[in-house]
């Protein structure tokens, strides 16, 4: 008893002691809370030195599914609560940092920021299609004058949850549309942190207790707001108002009064109370910061503006909002000098501050804690590809795209990475237009580059020609209208057995007889004979050539319609056979064999030539024995050659058959040119379903001739019909694929080469002149992107010349030497009697006084 007396007594004492000494105790507390303080900061500042920072790459492919996603969060939430013992809470956090990149391949870089405690959590991320790369510290940026600073906050019930954002589309494409807009030429920067912790249990607790009480107090006000209420309404019904307006009324079988009695309150549904409260797996700290950075105030707060808006795709019964107050014209946030000090503190440590920080459940900002998606569409940035002006080198034009900004532009890819292109579309919705504006705009290209335009229509130069209409295109043009068309037609000429440009003999048979093979179907199998006799036939008359060309007679050449008096003509054949130096094995054909074959084999050789000579125009350029149209030197020196084919018949498509085979043993032979010296040369193919039907050489010319600098470009109507070895190269080769709106079959075919990122009815919905498009730009894939066709007289407005379009046509048969049809047919129809009198010899052939020519030995 005593001793209970004496511990009063001292506890008394005590108490009386520390009352009276309130003043010091309060100091001492006061400098024990600070050296703590002090002491957990400089230990938070070393826990936050020692992070990893991991860069979060996605594939292309990337689609997580919302298990893998929780997982992840799962994951993410642990590696939080890593470190070392002694490191305070605040700093065990984990970072995602989203760093506006307007120079890489996606608009926004992924990190992870975390104890370097976690490092062998975050190694193996449950995210397939997700790599995780070291990222060393990022690089300083020149602190621009004007930054913006925002913490994002969650406003509304501490139980609700934010908005349940879909992952498709993905969830962060808000944040990229946000952000597109950047200018890091110009120094700008956004950023976007999201720290995240796990809740102390204590706290949780806590904050449950709290929740239900406040729940539990509310119903037992609102059941005695209800009991007094019931009391007033039972007083009522005795009030001496009620009972004069019964007695007037005469009202005497009122019932009786009701009885007041005291309402239960309700019960509290704790689930409902405590919403996300109510789950402790899952449920996190989020701090949420935000950076901006510009050359002009007005463009870093509009940056802020958008991400703002972009968060608010998060908005539900919580919404994520800028913490702040707004006094008047002032804002009292984070931008402020008083508290911008603590924001820049929390952005370099990514410390989490308990008392701001929000809660939230992982399953609400999972659409955050993971990179984009491949249903993230990244907008065009202005530094994604180029944009063309007229007249600007290098640049191929493709049409107006509208940016993120709103603005137009016309964007292009360079000469050089613009290999082979493939459009397709609806006749009349904008592909020939967009291909004659690429061919206008490498005609006033400074860099040399030809080009090729093959045109069945006829309708792409009367189109162009005005914006040719220049001096230093003028003599760079050749035009070829195979059509006959027009009062009197102009042709220029090409002998295909023509070897006066130094041609390689060998490279010339192989191309004549693989068009006509091509063309005709001939296989060794089906028509071993036509083969042969066609292959002997050109291979005596090149050889023939040779000779007349070594002798300063390339006037005399043989043509192809010298092959119908070579096989017939006895006397021709043999002045042909003892001109020609033939080898061994050629000649002993011709002695042994040929006269084996009877006569009526040869119709199946020579009926495809009659019928070449009997169109007049074709007649005429084919028949002539020394060559104006000169593929190769176009090719060499960047000549600007436009063709008119006609492709409505099986003669039409031989002749085309000729040319391509042409264009295809023209680019091999270029392999002699060191790679550097070799101009690009851009053979732009329009109608490609009609030509693929006459050649069978679009796979290799597009596969192997961008070895050698010959870019092919495509135009076809419907992609599925054509062979599949074709539509198969051109796909697999192409560095543009465009499509206008399209059949269904079609507009499958494109969507499957973009992997699904454009659908095949939004191809099917186009408007005229509207495009979707992939690119290719410094060897990265660019869209698909939705773009306006370009049209030359608005592209080229200011260079239009529409007078001198006569003059343009006049330059352009003098640079071909083309000669009126009727003209060369006249000499033409007499080559044969040309050629035979060039095999006579010296002593039967006329004097030099009686012809005008002087007197040529006799060829050996």
């Amino acid at each position: 008893m005593e001793m209970l007396h004496d511990l009063a007594t001292g506890i008394l004492a005590s108490v009386g002691w520390a009352a009276s000494h309130l003043v010091l105790l309060a100091f001492i507390a006061l400098l024990v809370f600070v050296a703590a303080e002090a002491v957990a900061v400089r230990l938070a500042r070393a826990a936050s030195r020692r992070r990893v920072r991991l860069r979060m790459v996605p594939s292309k492919t990337f689609d997580p599914d919302p298990e893998h996603l929780w997982r992840s969060t799962v994951q993410l939430a642990s590696a939080a609560s890593s470190g070392p013992w002694w490191a305070p809470r605040r700093s065990r956090t984990l970072r995602a940092r989203l760093r506006a990149n307007a120079d890489g391949d996606s608009v926004l870089d992924y990190f992870l920021e975390a104890p370097a405690a976690a490092r062998h959590l975050l190694d193996s991320t449950p995210l397939e299609g997700v790599r995780l790369e070291p990222a060393a510290p990022l690089p300083r940026r020149k602190e621009l004058p004007h930054v913006v600073r925002a913490e994002f906050t969650m406003r509304g019930p501490v139980v609700a949850r934010l908005r349940e954002v879909p992952l498709v589309p993905d969830p962060l494409q808000p944040l990229v549309d946000a952000v597109s807009t950047l200018r890091t030429e110009l120094g700008e920067s956004a950023e976007i942190c999201i720290d995240i912790q796990q809740v102390p249990p204590w706290q949780l607790r806590l904050r449950r207790w709290q929740r239900l009480s406040e729940a539990r107090a509310y119903a037992q006000r609102q059941a005695e707001k209800d009991a007094r209420s019931s009391a007033l309404a039972s007083l009522s019904e005795d009030s001496f108002r009620i009972e004069v307006a019964d007695m007037l009324s005469g009202n005497k079988n009122r019932p009786m009064r009701r009885l007041a009695l005291p309402p239960k309150s309700q019960a509290v549904d704790r689930e409902r109370t405590l919403g996300k409260l109510a789950e402790s797996a899952g449920l996190l700290r989020v701090q949420i910061l935000a950076r901006c950075t510009a050359t002009r105030p007005e463009r870093a707060a509009q940056l802020m503006r958008r991400i703002a808006s972009a968060l608010q795709v998060y908005a539900g019964d919580v919404r994520l909002s800028q913490r702040g107050r707004q006094l008047g014209p002032w804002r009292l946030d984070a931008n402020r000098k008083g508290l911008r000090a603590a924001f820049d503190q929390r952005w370099r440590t990514g410390q989490v501050s308990a008392a701001q920080a929000s809660w939230a459940h992982a399953s609400e900002i999972v659409g955050l804690l993971k990179p984009p998606t491949r249903h993230c569409r990244v907008p065009l940035r202005h530094q994604d590809l180029p944009v063309y002006a007229p007249g600007t080198p290098g640049l191929m034009p493709h049409g107006w795209h509208r940016g993120a900004d709103g603005k137009e532009r016309l964007i292009a890819t360079r000469l050089e990475e613009t290999l082979v292109s493939v459009r397709s579309g609806k006749t009349a919705y904008g592909k020939t237009t967009q291909a004659i504006t690429q061919m206008i705009a490498l005609a006033h290209d400074g860099g040399g580059a030809g080009g090729l335009f093959i045109d069945p229509h006829g309708d792409a130069m009367r189109d162009a020609a005005q914006f040719l209409a220049h001096p230093h295109i003028a003599e760079r043009l050749w035009y070829l209208d195979l059509t006959g068309s027009g009062a009197n037609p102009r042709t220029g000429s090409w002998n295909a057995l023509g070897v006066e440009h130094g041609q390689h003999s060998e490279q010339i048979v192989h191309a004549v007889v693989d068009a006509f093979a091509d063309m005709l179907g001939w296989a060794d199998t089906t028509h071993p004979r036509a083969l042969t006799v066609m292959t002997k036939a050109v291979e005596a008359l090149v050889e023939l050539n040779v000779a007349l060309v070594r002798r300063g007679r390339a006037q005399a050449q043989a043509t192809l319609f010298q092959i119908e008096p070579l096989l017939t003509d006895a006397v021709f054949r043999q002045a042909v056979l003892d001109a020609a130096a033939l080898s061994e094995e050629s000649a002993r054909w011709w002695r042994t064999t040929f006269p084996t074959i009877p006569p009526d084999a040869f119709p199946t050789v020579l009926n495809p030539i009659e019928r070449l000579g009997r169109r007049s125009t074709i007649r005429a350029f084919l028949g002539q024995p020394a060559s104006s149209y000169y593929l190769r030197a176009a090719m060499d020196e960047g000549k600007l050659v436009w063709i008119c084919p006609s492709a409505t018949g099986p003669t039409d498509r031989l002749m085309l058959s000729l040319l391509f085979n042409d264009l295809y043993r023209t680019g091999l032979s270029r392999r002699a040119i060191p790679t550097q010296q070799r101009r690009a040369f851009h053979v732009f193919v329009d109608e490609l379903l009609s030509i693929d039907g006459a050649v069978e050489l679009l796979a290799p010319v597009s596969e192997q001739l961008r070895k050698f600098g010959v870019r092919l470009h495509g135009m076809t109507q419907l992609l599925q019909r054509l062979n599949n070895s074709t539509r198969a190269s051109l796909l697999q080769n192409a560095s543009v694929i465009s499509s206008t709106t399209a059949s269904h079959d079609s507009a499958v075919l494109v969507a499957r080469e973009w992997n699904g990122a454009v659908e095949p009815a939004e191809l099917m919905a186009l408007d005229r002149y509207e495009h979707y498009i992939s690119l290719t730009h410094h060897g990265k894939k660019v869209g698909p992107l939705r773009i306006r066709g370009p049209q030359p007289e608005d592209t080229f407005a200011s260079l239009a010349r529409p007078h001198h379009v006569v003059s343009l046509r006049q330059q352009a048969d003098t640079n071909l030497g083309a000669a009126p049809v009727e003209q060369a047919l006249e000499a033409v129809n007499k080559h044969t009697a040309t050629v035979s009198d060039a095999l006579r010899p010296a002593s039967a052939r006329p004097s030099a006084g009686e012809e005008g020519d002087a007197v040529e030995p006799e060829l050996s």
